[in-house]
């Protein structure tokens, strides 16, 4: 299972300088570190701090602060950060919303697959109705009882929202009619947010960075501080030959006139 929380670290290791630690101390509202966090004060202000274990591994937290080793943040309620905990942090150069816009964009070139199966076949039915808000169908496996795995289906057509078994090939009775169609990977609206398992990660990551850097370029035109050029051609690299799905290009197979 990989999060948003997961993915944003990976996304932004890629296009900034992120510091990796252990906390030597920490409190509801601050995260402290004598070892690594010996930056000037105000250093890590308005940056993006991941919690990588402990009580709140998983979240990322917005740097209210930074002073004498000491990241502040707003309040994690009664259980505080303790030593031990893990962490990363990155500077505000690519602020979280801006990570999680570009890992937004980049899944939104790529599809997830919904699962409809509220339909079940009689052995004589031939046309379905699609329900509210399928569309674009990939393809139609039944559930079959018996059967350990689903049987695909290539004799059906869709026409205005309707689908339609060639005569012969109607669903058996029992049969649950899984139709399987491309739908939008859902909202990123929690960094506890699941990325689908049919995306592949390698890709999103660098997709993502890709977007991010191009609006990095035009913030912060040619700094050299910043290594955008430098970056960006590594992620471009990276990129060439992955798909943004793990099952490759989309083949749909049926009868004609579908």
């Amino acid at each position: 299972m990989t999060t948003l929380h997961d993915i944003s670290l990976k996304v932004a290791q890629l296009v900034t300088d992120v510091l990796d630690g252990v906390a030597t101390a920490g409190a509801a509202t601050s995260l402290t570190d004598t070892n690594n966090l010996i930056q000037n004060n105000q250093y890590w202000d308005r940056g993006s701090l991941w919690i990588r274990s402990g009580n709140h591994t998983g979240k990322v937290l917005s740097v209210t602060g930074f002073i004498s080793n000491k990241l502040n943040f707003a309040t994690l309620g009664a259980t505080p950060i303790a030593a031990g905990d893990r962490y990363s942090v990155a500077r505000s150069a690519y602020p979280w919303n801006q990570i999680v816009s570009a890992i937004r964009q980049a899944l939104d070139e790529t599809h997830a697959e919904g699962d409809d199966n509220s339909h079940i076949g009689d052995g004589e039915i031939l046309e379905l109705v699609l329900p509210v808000g399928v569309w674009d169908v990939k393809r139609i496996e039944f559930e079959r009882p018996g059967y350990q795995r689903r049987i695909p289906s290539h004799h059906y057509q869709i026409k205005d929202q309707t689908l339609r078994f060639d005569y012969g090939y109607a669903p058996c009775n029992g049969d649950i009619v899984h139709i399987i169609w491309r739908d939008t990977h859902p909202e990123l609206t929690s960094y506890s947010t699941e990325i689908s398992e049919e995306i592949n990660l390698e890709w999103l990551k660098n997709k993502a960075a890709e977007v991010l850097l191009y609006w990095g370029a035009a913030q912060y035109s040619k700094n050299p501080e910043y290594m955008i050029e430098e970056r960006m051609n590594r992620v471009m690299n990276n990129l060439k030959g992955k798909m943004p799905r793990y099952d490759g290009p989309d083949f749909e197979i049926h009868t004609a006139g579908g």
